[in-house]
């Protein structure tokens, strides 16, 4: 059985990836002969072995994915899932003490660029994710894939924002309801030199590849 196959088995209820957003990632992630790859955002911890087992049955590659360290006492958390499956050599999990911004400026402050695919899934407000896909950006390699989740996200239609008045209520109406990863795609994107190469939208997902040569 291949370990994408395990992980399948062992963790079919797990949230959030699907197994067809799996396969997806997989299927660009193989296309695109990414071995260097960055995660923002990974909660229990499941797309990091998706990822992790993609690149090891490649037998090649290695996964650093951010999250909050509030995401490490989740139950089962990325570290059961990587034991599970025998994958922890794949993976340098990278705990925030708040932001990953922070700890995307300390990678950037260590030395340049070193990602050739980023999968984007944290901070999907208009502030998280325009600052974040601009340091992503700083890390980089040209021509390297970044695939953003939640394109049609939107505070107002957040079920986390709901349950939390006080903090919805800090947003304007407009921009409340704005589905701001999209927005970051069609404005900041572009600045930066991205093409939008594919929008899957049952998965939510746009895929834009940097540009190959500088500006």
């Amino acid at each position: 059985m291949s370990k994408f196959d395990l992980v399948t088995e062992k963790f079919a209820s797990v949230p959030y990836m699907r197994e067809a957003q799996a396969a997806a990632l997989k299927e660009l992630i193989i296309a695109n002969q990414a071995e260097n790859i960055l995660e923002i955002g990974f909660y229990h911890g499941k797309s990091s072995a998706y990822i992790a087992a993609i690149l090891e049955d490649q037998k090649r590659g290695h996964l650093t994915t951010i999250d909050l360290k509030t995401a490490v006492a989740r139950k089962p958390n990325i570290h059961d899932l990587f034991d599970a499956c025998d994958l922890t050599h794949r993976v340098t999990p990278v705990i925030a003490h708040r932001s990953y911004t922070w700890e995307l400026q300390k990678m950037i402050h260590a030395g340049g660029q070193r990602f050739d695919f980023c999968y984007f899934d944290g901070g999907h407000t208009w502030d998280g994710t325009g600052f974040g896909v601009l340091l992503v950006d700083m890390l980089l390699k040209p021509g390297g894939i970044l695939l953003l989740d939640d394109m049609s996200w939107s505070i107002a239609g957040s079920q986390y924002f709901q349950s939390k008045p006080a903090l919805a209520e800090r947003y304007s109406e407009d921009e409340a309801a704005t589905e701001t990863v999209r927005r970051v795609s069609e404005l900041i994107l572009p600045h930066l030199g991205y093409t939008m190469e594919q929008e899957l939208r049952e998965l939510r997902w746009g895929v834009a590849r940097k540009a190959r040569t500088a500006r």
